[in-house]
């Protein structure tokens, strides 16, 4: 079952291991590396961080051989954009579903898709317990998530602070610390 925060990182090249430390350090209850251009040894590094929920996207060759939890089609974890789809990956086999986008993506600016909102959100995880809100999650918004007992991702909300630090103190925000 994913935890009731689970990060994902950006798949922007950019060297995760401070980034993760620090989230784990400050508590982060699970990750979702979307990264697909690293290699086996720098997966499998962050994937050993202690961070209790840990998921390796399907988009990374090397994710499928460092037995972890995978992230893709017909996977442990899949992306979905709407409620056939959620019902859909849990009925066939999915341990939970990221449903996007709730709000406006913070790590996609240009992103016109139109967004679900809380209060349909809701209703799907109303029925689906296994889905996590994702697109837009900022501190105030999950605390309103949690509220109703909905699980969220998010990405843009943490990696898009300024350094690993920022990050940690963003995540301590999230958690009510």
């Amino acid at each position: 079952m994913a935890p009731e925060l689970l990060a994902i990182t950006p798949g922007d090249g950019r060297d995760l291991l401070p980034w993760l430390r620090a989230l784990a350090d400050a508590g982060l209850p699970g990750v979702l590396i979307r990264e697909p251009r690293l290699d086996r040894d720098a997966l499998a590094s962050l994937a050993a961080l202690p961070i209790p929920f840990v998921v390796l996207h399907t988009k990374n060759p090397h994710a499928a051989s460092l037995g972890f939890a995978l992230h893709g089609p017909g996977r442990d974890g899949v992306s979905c954009h709407s409620e056939a789809e959620v019902a859909s990956a849990l009925e066939t086999g999915a341990t939970y579903a990221l449903l996007s986008p709730v709000w406006k993506p913070t790590s996609k600016p240009d992103d016109t898709r139109p967004t679900l909102g809380l209060k349909r959100f809701l209703k799907v995880a109303a029925t689906y317990d296994r889905v996590l809100a994702l697109g837009g999650v900022d501190a105030t918004r999950y605390r309103r998530l949690r509220q109703h007992g909905a699980r969220a991702a998010v990405s843009g909300g943490l990696f898009g602070a300024k350094t690993p630090a920022a990050a940690a103190e963003r995540l301590r925000q999230f958690l009510g610390d």
